[in-house]
C-alpha cells in the first residue's frame, strides 16, 4: 500500500481550526467532518477529512482514527489522545491550530529568507559557466602564441573540459542534486551535517536558538494536553528539524525516566541554549512548568525571528564577498595574458 503523505502545516492549521469550531458549537465529530469533507479547494485535505470520518463511523476513536489514515502528524495523534481521555477535545485542536500555524509562519519566513542566498548562487553558477563555456573558448585563439600564466592555464583546461562536455551538464547536475537529497536523507550522514550546523562558529548559536523554540513550541502543546513529561519528549523528536538535537532529546527522555528533573537533564545534555534549564528548574520549583513552557515559547518565538534574521545578514554578504572573489578571480585569469601582451608589443 502506497503511503499518503502528510498535509502540510498550513492545512493542518486549517484543519484543526475548523474542526475546533465546528464540535465546540455542539455538532457531533462525524457531522463536523463531513461538513469539512465538502472543501473543495484541497482534494487532498478533503480525501483526508472523509477517510476520517469513515474510520470513526466504523467505530475508531479519533485519535487512532487520524494515525490510520497516515495524513497527521505523531504529535497531533498523540495531543488529540489526550484531549479524548481528558475530555477536553475543542481546547486542544484549537491549541494544534495555533500551533500549525506558528510552524508554517516559520517555514514561511526561512523560505522567504533563503531566497535571496538562492539567487545569488544560481547567478554564481551561470557567471561560471558563461566565462567557461562563451568568453574563454573565444579568446583562446587569440593567445594561441602567448606564454600563458598557470592561471590562465588552469582556466583554459578546465574551460576545455567543461565545453567537451557541455551536454553533458544538465545532467550531471541533475545527477548531484539527487545524490546529495539521496545521502542529506541517511540518518548518519544527516545527524553529522546537522551536528556540524550546531557546532559552527557564530552560526551555531543561532541554529541552537531555533531549535530550541522548535522544542519549546511543541513542549508546550504536548505539556498542556496533558501528556507525561517522558512522552512530551518523546513526540517532540523529529519536531525540530535537526537530527543531531533528536538524539540529544533522546538521550533527556531516558535520563528523565530514570528519574532526573528535566532541567538537570536539558543542562547537563549541553545542546539547548543555555537559558532554557535555568527558566524550566523555576517552573519546576514553583509548580508550573505548563505556563513556564508557554512562556518559554513564546519568548524564543521572537529569539528564533531575530536568529533568523542574523543568519540572513551573515549568509548574505559572504555570498556577495564569495561572487566578488570569484569574478576577481576569473578577470584575473582572462586579463593577465593580455597585459602581458601588451607589455610586450610596447617593449
Amino acid at each position: 500500500m502506497q503511503k499518503k503523505r502528510k498535509l502540510g502545516t498550513e492545512k493542518l492549521s486549517e484543519f484543526f481550526r475548523q474542526f475546533s469550531v465546528l464540535i465546540s458549537s455542539g455538532l457531533p465529530v462525524p457531522k463536523a467532518l463531513e461538513i469539512m469533507e465538502t472543501d473543495e479547494t484541497d482534494k487532498r485535505f478533503s480525501i483526508a477529512c472523509r477517510d476520517l470520518r469513515l474510520r470513526m463511523i466504523d467505530g475508531m476513536l479519533i485519535g487512532d482514527a487520524m494515525a490510520a489514515t497516515g495524513c497527521f502528524p505523531e504529535l497531533a495523534v498523540q495531543m488529540i489522545r489526550s484531549a479524548e481521555m481528558g475530555g477536553h477535545l475543542g481546547a486542544a485542536t484549537m491549541r494544534l491550530s495555533t500551533h500549525y500555524e506558528k510552524e508554517h509562519r516559520t517555514e514561511g519566513k526561512i523560505h522567504g529568507a533563503m531566497l535571496y542566498p538562492k539567487i545569488l548562487l544560481l547567478m554564481m553558477i551561470f557567471l561560471i559557466m558563461f566565462v567557461f563555456l562563451a568568453i574563454l573558448p573565444t579568446l583562446e585563439p587569440l593567445l594561441v602564441d602567448a606564454e600563458l600564466p598557470f592561471l590562465t592555464k588552469v582556466l583554459m583546461d578546465m574551460s576545455h573540459f567543461l565545453y567537451e562536455y557541455r551536454y553533458f551538464l544538465p545532467a550531471a547536475a541533475l545527477i548531484l542534486i539527487a545524490a546529495w537529497q539521496f545521502l542529506i536523507t541517511r540518518p548518519g550522514i544527516r545527524r553529522g551535517y546537522d551536528r556540524t550546523l550546531c557546532f559552527l562558529p557564530v552560526i551555531g548559536r543561532q541554529v541552537k536558538i531555533i531549535c530550541t523554540a522548535r522544542f519549546c513550541e511543541n513542549m508546550s502543546s504536548l505539556y498542556s494536553s496533558g501528556l507525561p513529561i517522558p512522552f512530551c519528549l518523546k513526540y517532540t523528536m523529529g519536531t525540530i528539524g535537526n537530527r543531531y538535537l533528536d538524539g540529544k532529546i533522546l538521550e533527556i527522555m531516558t535520563q528523565v525516566r530514570n528519574g532526573k528533573l528535566l532541567s538537570e537533564a536539558i543542562r547537563e545534555s549541553g545542546c539547548f541554549d543555555k537559558k532554557l534549564a535555568a527558566v524550566i528548574v523555576t517552573g519546576e520549583e514553583a509548580g508550573c512548568l505548563d505556563e513556564m513552557l508557554r512562556r518559554l515559547a513564546e519568548n524564543y518565538e521572537h529569539e528564533a525571528d531575530l536568529a533568523l534574521a542574523k543568519l540572513m545578514n551573515l549568509l548574505e554578504p559572504a555570498m556577495i564577498l564569495l561572487i566578488g572573489a570569484l569574478t576577481g578571480f576569473l578577470i584575473l585569469g582572462i586579463m593577465e595574458p593580455i597585459w602581458n601582451m601588451y607589455g610586450s608589443i610596447g617593449g
